[in-house]
């Protein structure tokens, strides 16, 4: 197993790729300490790119997650397709680590502050009060 590093503008994400089995431990240790050291307090684990994961590699994603959980970093997951989610799926480790389909499903669900830049009131503004306004500029 490998994995990329790249900064989103709210988290950070992991890229796996290859086949995290339990002869993946030393990429995995390097993995968790990449995770410990990131500013960032949410990470996402991309697992999109693992064309093969085993029980020894859930349980090093729960290991992940538990040291991460430890340094005050939330972890979730991307997961693509394939034996990769059927694995997922029936060991319901999505129950302990989220799960997501997409990032946009990602930053929806769990990075609030993006989702309140989009909106368009002002924070504590009614949204009656700006469609008032919006009404009364098209009109004018």
């Amino acid at each position: 197993m490998r994995y990329r590093k790249f900064q989103e503008r709210h988290f950070t994400r992991f890229i796996l790729t290859g086949r995290l089995t339990g002869q993946g431990g030393d990429e995995v240790r390097d993995l968790i300490a990449d995770v410990k050291r990131v500013a960032d307090r949410r990470c996402v684990l991309d697992l999109g790119g693992l064309e093969f994961i085993d029980s020894a590699g859930i349980g090093m994603l729960l290991v992940v997650n538990g040291e991460a959980v430890a340094a005050g970093k939330a972890v979730a997951m991307l997961v693509g397709e394939g034996q990769v989610l059927r694995v997922v799926t029936l060991t319901r480790i999505g129950m302990i680590i989220p799960q997501f389909e997409s990032v946009d499903a990602y930053v929806a669900a769990c990075v609030p502050e993006e989702v309140l830049a989009e909106h368009p009131c002002a924070p504590g503004e009614d949204p009656l009060a700006l469609a008032a306004r919006a009404l009364t500029a098209s009109a004018a």
